[in-house]
């Protein structure tokens, strides 16, 4: 009779012991499946955030153009009409491209592309001059639509140059050396009469951006309110047209 009640408590025991494991078991797999699904919505909400900067790893900032350890500025290039200088200048201007080319010891890249006329500065600048007289008044605002149209005829474009000057190495360096060549570059230029300007932040942003959706005729202003939205999809250019 004894021993039959002590296998009885032992049983009672074991069960208890059982169901305490059992449902400590569960508790284990259930945190394990919340750990485990967090990092999956975490990559689905960092993957519905990608734009075009985040896949080409490419950041501006000020002037220069981030690109993993190699950074950059960009210089527009002015023109001169060549074929109007007489034979000792067009030779002159030869020997300084020439020389200029020689001292080049640093990565460039030349870029020639073509670009619809902007001529939003000249509009703005025509209406912040204020005036009384009725006669200029009408003048600029023909003047102003005559401009606006100009700019509105995808028909018209131009060619621009660009010279990308880089630099290979820390960040802490880069703004420095790449000013000094850049203004090595520039000084080298303008002995051949070529005045060039190196492109700000906004520049930039203009430059990709036009770049990226050249049959687009969307204003990157819109397109750039609160982030730098490189490239317009498909159904966004439906949706604005």
């Amino acid at each position: 009779m004894l021993i039959m009640l002590i296998f009885l408590i032992l049983s009672i025991v074991f069960l208890i012991i059982t169901a305490i494991y059992v449902n400590y078991k569960k508790k284990s797999s259930n945190n394990l499946k919340q750990v485990s699904n967090q990092p999956k919505a975490e990559k689905g909400k960092s993957k519905g955030k990608k734009n075009l900067s985040n896949i080409l790893q490419i950041k501006i900032k000020d002037n220069i153009i981030c690109l993993g350890n190699r950074y950059s500025t960009v210089v527009r290039l002015g023109n001169i009409d060549y074929n109007m200088l007489s034979n000792k200048e067009q030779e002159a201007i030869e020997n300084i491209l020439i020389q200029t080319a020689l001292s080049i010891d640093y990565p460039i890249q030349f870029f020639s592309t073509t670009e619809y006329i902007d001529t939003s500065k000249i509009i703005s600048v025509i209406e912040e001059n204020k005036t009384t007289n009725e006669n200029i008044k009408k003048y600029k605002n023909y003047l102003s639509k005559y401009l606006q149209d100009l700019m509105e005829n995808r028909s018209i474009s131009i060619v621009k140059n660009y010279a990308i000057i880089s630099y290979d190495g820390l960040y802490e360096n880069a703004s420095e050396e790449l000013n000094r060549r850049t203004a090595s570059f520039k000084g080298n230029l303008l002995r051949a009469n070529i005045v060039c300007d190196t492109l700000n932040e906004n520049e930039l942003y203009n430059l990709m951006y036009r770049e990226l959706n050249k049959n687009s005729a969307l204003s990157i202003k819109k397109e750039m309110e609160g982030d730098q939205k490189l490239y317009v999809g498909k159904k966004q250019k439906e949706k604005r047209n």
